[in-house]
């Protein structure tokens, strides 16, 4: 309860504080007149006007750059304290200047809010910062209320907050308020700071570190240093009024190194996790950091430290953190982030769009004022920017405008997508190509108003085109195509002589295309109906590719089912693992269905000989009765099992062996001897049902034809491949009658698994002296299913 108390006490000393420090920079703006005016000593002792603000009161009672300053309130002007100590006639009723036609002119600065304050000064000066520092605190109060327990949100909010009063104490320090350009000089600096314990703070969670506590440690004395310093310059005469541009220039350096190493930190982060899920991250807070930041450090901070002029007004280049709220704010409050690379190739192709036309405007300008001369880069410059922002946000209101607004008034150009749709949904039953062109056919008949669609075939080996017509159009098209046969790609639309084609389909050497005839209105096709024509022929030519490996694999399956002896490995494997899944079918089936069945059965019938008093004689039928479903229970279990072992590939190979082989023991007369020796690496799933397959069928024709004592098992891994050997002391069999008994003993099933998985099996065997079984199989298979070269023809539509 106590620590809740202080903490609610310290909240309201800290918003009474900056309460009244809001109160006293608010009656400064309203009481001093902003003059606007930056001085510079010259040698000589005079002072010279280096540069004036635009919404200064300086400007429009005429001063010029290169004026000289007399006397400030009836004294020299080196005797008035602000241009003593900051260089700045700021919070002076009068002055004398001298014009550089050498004509001198008095000066009067009404204080407190009179006529004399332009509106552009209230808005510079009141308005805009105001706003901001309403933004940044809304931001901070809502974000506070959300998550207040967060420590990464309360850096945020308090990093916000230093912004937002930075921002309006700005238009004080340009007064050269002490108060006002104090809280500018040491707190500003702290900014970086704060931005990088919160991105410390926040990526505790993704156990990141973003910045190390040495590096941190460095810029906190730095900037601690330059603030006592600044302090001890603005409240003291410890310092002579030299001391002033140094303090100035390490203010303004302070501020590039934290902006530099902050940029610097998100740049290294992002290329550090660019392939992890933080990626879209960083590239967020790196562009967002950028786009707030780089404004204000390229176009005021870098010239100023160079001893130039302010590319574009403070007021301006503050403008873009406003930035920083939205997408912090976002970022802490949202589960998800925003699509970061749609909004960055959005940006790039609009300001690149928008170069040239600013450009132009700008030079158009210049022509028509014709007074280059008399304006300086920096103004040339300056009104570039605003006409190249202006139109790169006009190109990003006019998509927004678009997506709302078209769809409703241009509803005719809509109807291309309503065909995309249905033709999706059409070609989705298609299973025939004959029913892909009348789908095809049908769809670009209802659109266009044409009079010929026709399918075409060009095979530009055989140099022909199918069907040949007889008409000067159809041969002037053919003869067109055969020209232009070796350029054709798929899903492209082409200008014909006598209208378009869209190649919709490749054949090995053979094209398919659809042959569209010029419009019977007699205009061109238009943009927007090439784009539809385009994107159908892709989604055609998808269509047709599926269609096509189809026709190929059973034209594939035909072939290898009529020949006698030999089948593709790939075939073979497709069939077994066809036969596995329907195995695994069947056993689930037979597990939860008749087995199910057969437990209740047995359990009712067990309970009603518990519960009921019956003659010996019944007792004894229904015992027999109990008996035989236990057997049935035990058979649809067994045969589960030889459906689909359980848990085969999480046993591996020897121990699904070493347990086909116990059960194989407790029902059989001979001895089986199973040696295993270590396997360095695992098999896979399709080789593990492999084997186990062939040791449950030889151990099965063992059983039935071998008349054997004893059977070994083997299995070994060496040199990339696998050994398994079979051998027993049966009777044995003539291995050149081999062939015929093949489909008594099942061992063509075994053949043909070897063969399946791209191995060689050996048969050893002579009448009285046993079986031997020799299996090799490669850890690694490389037949393709392409075998006809449906690989080699295929494409991608991109």
């Amino acid at each position: 309860m106590r620590i809740r108390l202080r903490q609610s006490l310290a909240v309201i000393l800290f918003l009474f504080i900056i309460t009244f420090f809001l109160l006293y920079l608010t009656v400064v703006m309203f009481r001093q007149p902003f003059i606007g005016v930056e001085i510079k000593r010259e040698l000589g002792g005079h002072y010279i006007v280096k540069s004036l603000e635009p919404a200064g009161q300086a400007l429009a009672k005429g001063m010029t750059v290169g004026d000289r300053i007399i006397s400030v309130d009836h004294k020299p002007t080196g005797q008035f304290d602000n241009v003593r100590k900051f260089l700045s006639i700021e919070n002076a009723s009068s002055i004398v200047v001298l014009h550089s036609n050498q004509e001198e002119q008095t000066i009067r600065f009404e204080k407190g809010w009179s006529r004399e304050h332009s509106g552009w000064e209230l808005f510079i000066q009141l308005v805009i910062s105001g706003i901001s520092l309403f933004v940044f605190c809304a931001f901070s109060i809502f974000l506070y209320l959300k998550r207040k327990d967060d420590e990464a949100a309360l850096m945020l909010i308090l990093f916000f907050i230093t912004i937002g009063l930075s921002y309006y104490s700005s238009a004080a320090s340009y007064l050269r308020d002490p108060v006002g350009i104090s809280f500018i000089y040491v707190v500003l600096p702290f900014v970086p700071i704060l931005f990088l314990q919160f991105m410390n703070m926040y990526l505790k969670r993704y156990h990141v570190t973003f910045i190390s506590v040495s590096l941190q440690s460095f810029l906190f004395s730095c900037v601690t240093f330059v603030g006592l310093f600044s302090l001890l310059y603005i409240w003291t005469d410890l310092f002579s009024s030299e001391m002033f541009e140094y303090i100035r220039l390490a203010y303004y350096g302070i501020l590039l190194l934290g902006n530099f190493i902050c940029v610097y930190m998100l740049v290294r982060k992002f290329f550090k996790h660019r392939y992890t899920k933080l990626s879209s991250l960083f590239k967020i807070t790196l562009s967002s950091h950028l786009v707030a930041f780089t404004p204000f450090a390229t176009m005021n901070l870098l010239p100023l430290f160079v001893g130039g002029e302010q590319i574009l007004p403070a007021a301006f280049t503050a403008l873009f953190l406003f930035v920083l709220p939205v997408v912090y704010f976002y970022l802490l409050t949202s589960n998800k982030l925003f699509d970061i690379d749609f909004i960055l190739t959005r940006f790039k192709y609009y300001t690149s769009l928008a170069f040239v036309p600013a450009a132009l405007v700008v030079g158009c300008v210049a022509i028509v004022v014709n007074n280059m001369e008399e304006q300086s880069w920096i103004s040339w410059f300056q009104i570039f920017v605003v006409v190249y922002i202006g139109m790169t946000l006009f190109l990003y209101g006019k998509e927004l405008i678009d997506n709302r607004f078209r769809p409703k008034l241009f509803k005719a150009m809509y109807s291309y997508q309503d065909s995309l749709d249905r033709f999706s949904r059409q070609i989705a039953r298609v299973m025939k190509r004959a029913d892909l062109e009348t789908v095809l056919k049908r769809e670009i008949g209802a659109l266009l108003p044409v009079a010929r669609i026709e399918f075409l075939l060009v095979d530009h080996i055989e140099r022909e085109v199918t069907p040949s017509g007889d008409t000067h159009d159809e041969q002037e098209t053919a003869g067109y195509l055969l020209q232009i046969s070796d350029k054709l790609q798929v899903g492209e639309v082409i200008s014909l002589p006598h209208g378009l084609g869209l190649v919709i389909g490749r054949q090995r050497t053979r094209f398919h295309l659809v042959w569209i005839g010029s419009k019977t209105n007699h205009t061109r096709f238009n943009s927007d109906e090439l784009r539809w024509l385009k994107t159908m022929a892709n989604y055609a030519s998808i269509v047709f590719e599926n269609l096509y490996l189809i026709e190929g694999l059973i034209e594939d399956l035909e072939s290898e089912v009529r020949k006698e002896q030999t089948t593709s490995p790939w075939v073979l494997r497709l069939l077994f693992c066809l036969s596995e899944n329907e195995r695994r079918k069947l056993a689930a089936d037979l597990h939860d269905s008749a087995l199910q069945d057969q437990l209740i059965w047995y359990r009712k019938l067990e309970s009603l000989m518990m519960d009921y008093d019956m003659p010996d004689a019944l007792g004894q039928e229904l015992e027999s009765i109990k008996e035989g479903l236990l057997d049935v229970i035990h058979q649809i279990r067994e045969t589960c099992n030889e459906l689909r072992p359980p848990l085969l590939k999480e046993m591996g190979i020897v121990e699904a062996v070493e347990s086909i082989v116990e059960h194989t023991q407790m029902r059989v007369n001979f001895a089986v001897e199973f040696r295993a020796k270590p396997l360095p690496r695992p098999l896979n799933e399709e080789q593990i049902t492999a084997i186990y397959r062939i040791v449950q069928e030889l151990l099965r024709n063992a059983d039935k034809h071998a008349q054997a004592d004893r059977i070994t098992l083997e299995i070994e891994q060496k040199n990339h491949n696998i050994f398994f050997r079979y051998t027993d002391d049966g009777i044995g069999m003539d291995v050149n009658q081999m062939n015929a008994s093949f489909e008594h003993m099942g061992l063509s099933g075994i053949k043909e698994r070897v063969t399946s998985l791209e191995g060689e099996v050996t048969f050893r065997s002579q009448r009285g002296s046993g079986l031997e079984v020799v299996i090799q199989l490669p850890e690694t298979m490389t037949t393709s299913r392409s075998e006809r070269g449906i690989m080699r023809d295929s494409y991608l539509i991109s």
